[in-house]
């Protein structure tokens, strides 16, 4: 399992991508216990990034919407148990989420990190 990203990042800002590129190949390649393919796909990771970037795309109208992202996975995981991908995204973003508090510069951070983590995705995932 890919290292923490704390959510301090959001207020002290990126200094290092090598987190992401480990949770953009976690998500990728996920296994279940029995070694069963787990990962994220790319559906699975493009429409909540669609979320966000409505979010981002009208932010002062939209702010009250950044809680709801919790939910959002959290109803996607539900949907697809067993699948471990998913749920490290769940437990990877959910923390991030809860600490934007409608603060615009936190969640242009947040942004930049989520678009990361889907870049390095796409680059080891095998669809």
């Amino acid at each position: 399992m890919p290292t923490k990203i704390h959510p301090s990042i959001l207020t002290n800002g990126i200094t290092d991508v090598e987190p992401f590129r480990e949770w953009g190949q976690h998500l990728a390649t996920a296994r279940d216990e029995k070694g069963r393919d787990a990962k994220l796909t790319t559906a699975q990771i493009r429409k909540f990034f669609g979320e966000v970037k409505k979010i981002q795309a009208d932010f002062e109208n939209k702010k009250g919407e950044i809680i709801l992202l919790t939910p959002k996975l959290a109803y996607a995981v539900g949907r697809d148990k067993g699948k471990i991908g998913l749920k490290s995204l769940y437990d990877l973003l959910t923390p991030l989420i809860a600490e934007i508090n409608k603060d615009k510069a936190r969640f242009r951070v947040f942004v930049q990190v989520f678009e990361a983590i889907v870049a390095y995705h796409k680059e080891f995932v095998k669809e």
